[in-house]
């Protein structure tokens, strides 16, 4: 880790870092009207689309209201962990925040129906428009054709203190490059690997808790 005093400030992907599974993809194979998110995200992986523009698309293809969206969220888990991570940042004085390629309404009404809507949310964002659901991208770097969210900028943020970023996906490779100690898992832990970036392996977020504990002022 570079030398930097304080609490460190925790950055957490959402889906499949948080939760158990991908949020979104479950969304997109559940309320999508064809099958054509399946082309998209094979243009995706092949490098030939944006994340944005294959956001843009595939939830331009959603059928659902607020009120479906909010309901499926209720069946939704989330790393045990994580609420424990949340209530030892609060009293060492650590900051947590989600960030995420994911669309807020559905990462808040997951955190609510969990009792940790006070974590904050940095995400894209979903509205309603003539009767269909529309994506627009906040944190997005139109410079940046790999993420949709800028994750890294709100990593820069914190650079008084100890960054810690956890992730999984292609999505996090950005903010982990900026991180002082990266916990990584599946795609993003082999590009990592592949580039000879250090980072911590994880299967779970208990892992990450007994870092903090072990490092960073001890138990609760």
């Amino acid at each position: 880790m570079r030398s930097r005093a304080g609490a460190p400030a925790l950055f957490l992907d959402f889906d499949n870092t948080i939760t158990v599974g991908d949020v979104l993809d479950r969304v997109i194979e559940r309320f999508s009207a064809s099958d054509a998110w399946r082309d998209w995200e094979a243009e995706w992986q092949a490098g030939r689309m944006s994340t944005h523009e294959c956001l843009r698309r595939q939830v331009g293809d959603l059928r659902a209201s607020p009120e479906e969206l909010r309901g499926f969220m209720l069946g939704v888990d989330i790393d045990p962990a994580f609420r424990h991570i949340v209530a030892w940042a609060a009293a060492k004085g650590s900051e947590v925040r989600i960030l995420s390629d994911n669309f807020s309404p559905l990462i808040v009404a997951i955190l609510e129906h969990q009792g940790l809507s006070a974590v904050p949310v940095f995400a894209n964002e979903l509205v309603m428009a003539g009767g269909r659901l529309e994506a627009h991208f906040p944190f997005r770097d139109p410079e940046c054709l790999r993420c949709a969210h800028c994750k890294a900028q709100h990593v820069r943020s914190a650079a008084a203190r100890p960054r810690i970023y956890v992730g999984d996906g292609l999505s996090d490779l950005c903010p982990s490059l900026v991180a002082d100690v990266v916990f990584a898992k599946d795609s993003l832990a082999a590009e990592l690997g592949r580039r000879g970036v250090p980072f911590q392996s994880y299967g779970t977020l208990e892992e990450l808790l007994r870092y903090l504990e072990e490092h960073h002022g001890g138990r609760l």
